[in-house]
Order: structure tokens, then C-alpha cells, then sequence
């Protein structure tokens, strides 16, 4: 394990990788679906006033690699997380953004949420640098434990042959999490451009998940909690799970997340 963070030791967490779009026919019907309606749908959903928090007028990197991630689920609903590029074609965000549980069953049972659209830089229903599908996506067999709550999705290349991180740049990370330090956080929680937030951070439920003394709610599942320098060259250490009234909770970046960036980034 690195150092400063609880949990089991890497060689007993289990891994599962779940193909998405690699097939050509299923990376056009996910692209066909989002573009052509999708999209809209969850944007009828979205605050475009009275924000929970204040829109991030920041530029720098932030506004390239942090975007909205949709998903539709087993039951055909759509939905939608944040999520930011943090390698060459590798999206962090949190697991249970990509996987719907079934009640009173395993984490292992849960269903595979289908056709993830990546939307870098979303802003009032578009993207600038349009939208990316996803090949494999790598997490956790136990996703609902405390510090595992995080996924990496491997993206297929954009319809002109780049890898994202060409069109978007890669917001840095770091696999060594440590709280007491001003800490940015970004999400769309249901809303029609991206908000931010920040904080000092504290260790919560052992040294699995770093909270940061802001809320956003739903939609910033999988947002990035980014140490330094916002604007410029910050690193994501954690990725929003959930929150109280007070606070929310990111799961910190260890020696498991780093396992799943390296196989994304070279599998």
C-alpha cells in the first residue's frame, strides 16, 4: 500500500475490466445516441441558475479535462457523473458512476451501466472538444467498499484518430493522497457548466476517503478533488463518492488507483 492510506493490502483487492464500446458499430451507437438527443434528455434536468455553488471561471487546464460523463442503465434510464483526463487515454471518475448496485446484492452483482459519452469541458449543452467513447473500464470487484470507489475508463481514440489527452492535455495525478492541504473541487451536479468549490481537506473513515468542507450533490460523483494550483498545473488526488450536509467525501488515490491508471494507460 502507499503510504499514509488504510485499507487491505493491493494484492487482495480484486480487479474486474468490462468492455464497453470496442466494437466500431458499438462506438457509432453510443456516439448517435448522446449527440443525436441523449444528451438534451439529461440537459432538461440541469440547474442553469441558483448554483449550489460558484461556476469555475478559471480556465487553465480544468476547463479542458474535466467534463460530463453519461451513462445509460440496465433499466434504459440515463444519468450522468464528472470526470476528468489524467493520461494519455485514461478518464478517472468514481465506480458507482458506471455500475447501477441491485438491492440486497454484492457489489459484484451490480449491473453494468452501457454506451459511455465523455464530454470534455462541457458547457450549456455542448462540449468543445467533442465527446469520446469508452473502450474498458477497470475497478473494483468490491466498488462499494470504503477507498475503492474509483474507476479508470481506457477511451477509444476520437473520430479523427487522436487519443483524448491530445485534444484535451491530461490534468496531472498523484497516487500518494495526503489531507491538510487547500484542496479544489470540481463537478457538474446537474448543471450546465462546471462548478468549484474548495477547502483544507481531513482524513475520513480511516485513510480511505479525504473530505473536503464543501457540497455539491448528485451529478458530482466521480468530480476531481485537485491539490495546487487550480488554474494551472493542479493534481487530482481523489474523486467525489458523496457527501452530508457539510462535506464531501472523495476516495483518496493509493496504490490500488494506481494499479488501475497503469493498466489503462499500457494494457
Amino acid at each position: 500500500m502507499t503510504a499514509g492510506l488504510d485499507g487491505p493490502p493491493l494484492a487482495d483487492i480484486r480487479t474486474v475490466v468490462h468492455d464497453d464500446a470496442g466494437a466500431e458499430s458499438e462506438r457509432i451507437e453510443a456516439e448517435e445516441h448522446w449527440a443525436g438527443g441523449g444528451m438534451a434528455a439529461v440537459a432538461r434536468m440541469d440547474a442553469k441558475d441558483d448554483l449550489v455553488q460558484p461556476a469555475w471561471t478559471g480556465g487553465g487546464s480544468i476547463a479542458r479535462t474535466v467534463g460530463r460523463l453519461y451513462a445509460s442503465g440496465a433499466d434504459g434510464g440515463s444519468g450522468a457523473c464528472t470526470a476528468t483526463v489524467v493520461g494519455i487515454r485514461t478518464v478517472i471518475t468514481a465506480a458507482h458512476c458506471v455500475r447501477t448496485s441491485v438491492e440486497g446484492a454484492p457489489a459484484r452483482a451490480a449491473t453494468w451501466d452501457k454506451g459511455l459519452y465523455f464530454v470534455p469541458g462541457y458547457q450549456e449543452g455542448a462540449g468543445p472538444h467533442g465527446g469520446f467513447t469508452v473502450r474498458r473500464v477497470r475497478m473494483a470487484e468490491d466498488w462499494q467498499k470504503d477507498g475503492q470507489d474509483v474507476a479508470m475508463l481506457e477511451m477509444n481514440p476520437g473520430p479523427d484518430g487522436r487519443n483524448i489527452s491530445e485534444v484535451t492535455g491530461a490534468q496531472p495525478i498523484s497516487f500518494t493522497a495526503r489531507p491538510s492541504a487547500p484542496t479544489h473541487f470540481f463537478g457538474y451536479p446537474y448543471t450546465d457548466r462546471i462548478l468549484h468549490c474548495s477547502g483544507v481537506t481531513a482524513w475520513a473513515a480511516g485513510k480511505t476517503l479525504l473530505r473536503v468542507p464543501c457540497v455539491m450533490g448528485r451529478g458530482s460523483s466521480g468530480g476531481p478533488y485537485v491539490a495546487g494550483d487550480a488554474a494551472g498545473e493542479g493534481v487530482v488526488v481523489a474523486v467525489n463518492v458523496s457527501s452530508d450536509e457539510d462535506a464531501s467525501y472523495g476516495t483518496a488515490l493509493g496504490a490500488f488507483a494506481q494499479s488501475l491508471y497503469q493498466q489503462s494507460e499500457h494494457g
